[in-house]
């Protein structure tokens, strides 16, 4: 016989089984890169669960920018918000003329801090920012707008969702609300956008940055 005939005869010995080896290995990796490749859903499956979770959510830190404006004004500012229980410590740089201007508090007590002014208290920190845009900002509420969630204990108007869950529109305390930008942090699902609108007042929050003492910081 040939030497090629009988090689070629050799191989056609081997188990059959043994040639479909590779062809396994093959579909056995794709699969496996097709499983690593899927990313964690942002939606939220429960919104009722999604809003207690998130009320429970009382220490955090956000830092972004604010945008504002009426039919007369308008201005931007970097946001630093501290928020420790009914504890807050809101920071705005850029406005309002030179240096730093804070808004400290807790329940019932808030004290305005401006670079070369006095000392302002009042009894709610949204009083206090009418000395700084001419028109009141909703801190108290925003406390839990910026999580995505309405306020507690505050009549709502109407509210919407987009179709993964997350809250799309919301009508509270005379202020239209939307929310975008959604990513997950940790364990949460927080927008990053916020625009809120009462009338003539406007104003816009892009959130940069999420700290809390469940998460570890998050960049957008």
């Amino acid at each position: 016989m040939h030497p090629t005939v009988s090689r070629l005869s050799n191989v056609s010995l081997l188990p059959t089984s043994l040639l479909y080896v590779p062809l396994l290995l093959i579909t056995a990796l794709l699969s496996a890169c097709s499983f690593t490749s899927q990313q964690p859903a942002t939606g939220v499956s429960s919104w009722d669960q999604h809003i207690n979770s998130l009320e429970q959510l009382d220490q955090w830190q956000i830092e972004g920018k604010l945008g504002y404006r009426d039919n007369n004004d308008g201005g931007s500012a970097w946001l630093n918000w501290q928020q420790k229980q009914k504890s807050f410590d809101v920071t705005l740089n850029g406005p309002f003329g030179t240096g730093t201007t804070k808004i400290i508090g807790a329940e019932n007590y808030a004290q305005l801090q401006r670079a070369g002014h006095e000392h302002i208290t009042a009894t709610s920190p949204s009083a206090l920012t009418e000395f700084l845009f001419g028109w009141q900002w909703p801190v108290e509420q925003l406390q839990f707008w910026v999580k995505g969630i309405p306020a507690p204990g505050v009549p709502k108007q109407s509210l919407s969702h987009n179709t993964d869950g997350t809250l799309a529109l919301l009508k509270q305390s005379n202020w239209t609300l939307k929310f975008s930008n959604y990513k997950k942090t940790g364990n949460w699902v927080l927008p990053g956008k916020i625009k809120g609108q009462n009338g003539d007042y406007h104003f816009t929050l892009v959130v940069k940055n999420w700290q809390s003492e469940e998460t570890s910081r998050y960049q957008q």
